[in-house]
């Protein structure tokens, strides 16, 4: 029997090993399916990648603004 847990958008399913007998699988559709020796460490990870696209999505609602009140030239040039 496996044990699937919901977190935030993505499915930590408990997938044990002799070795390492906490072990997870975080999955999310296709894109998604990597392991971690822990529920924790698998939370961490998701929590990371989360808070990294939401800078990402921050940095290019700067740049329109910056653009749209004419402080840089063009919103597509990288920071």
């Amino acid at each position: 029997m496996v044990n699937m847990v919901k977190y935030k958008t993505y499915k930590i399913e408990s997938t044990p090993t002799e070795k390492f007998p906490e072990m997870v699988t975080v999955i999310k559709g296709k894109s998604v399916n990597k392991k971690f020796i822990n529920e924790y460490k698998a939370k961490v990870w998701i929590e990371a990648i989360i808070a990294e696209n939401l800078i990402n999505r921050g940095s290019k609602k700067v740049k329109g603004e910056l653009s749209s009140i004419g402080l840089i030239a063009e919103p597509d040039t990288a920071w």
